[in-house]
């Protein structure tokens, strides 16, 4: 399982939050949890970001050594890592590795909303 782990770090990810297999939650009745991000032992910080219609940022792509997690709320995110753009719909999650060079923008005519996790 570790080496999944590593692959998808390494590669990055886009998908539906219907894709992350849905686990019981243990000493709870009826509850279901979808674990987007495991970080144990890591500094995060999470933002509840809006952009407007034709915003983007950083300029110009940039890279760093911390990772991210973006979950997407409303609107559709363009999501440019190492070179390809990736479209991340409301209800979909993208993460970014640690090191790969990436930049955002608003792809549509509408805002868009997303969560942004960030961890060190």
């Amino acid at each position: 399982m570790e080496g999944k782990k590593q692959d998808k770090k390494i590669a990055g990810v886009v998908k539906t939050m219907s894709e992350i297999p849905a686990e019981e939650v243990k000493s709870h009745e009826g509850f279901l949890a979808r674990t987007l991000l495991e970080l144990s032992k890591k500094d995060v910080l999470i933002k509840l970001t809006r952009v407007g219609p034709g915003g983007r940022g950083p300029v110009p792509p940039h890279s760093h050594p911390d990772g991210h997690l973006f979950i997407v709320l409303e609107g559709t995110l363009g999501l440019e890592m190492d070179g390809h753009l990736h479209r991340v719909e409301n209800g979909s999650c993208a993460e970014v590795p640690p090191g790969s060079t990436h930049q955002l923008r608003c792809i549509g005519e509408k805002e868009i909303k997303f969560l942004a996790i960030k961890w060190i």
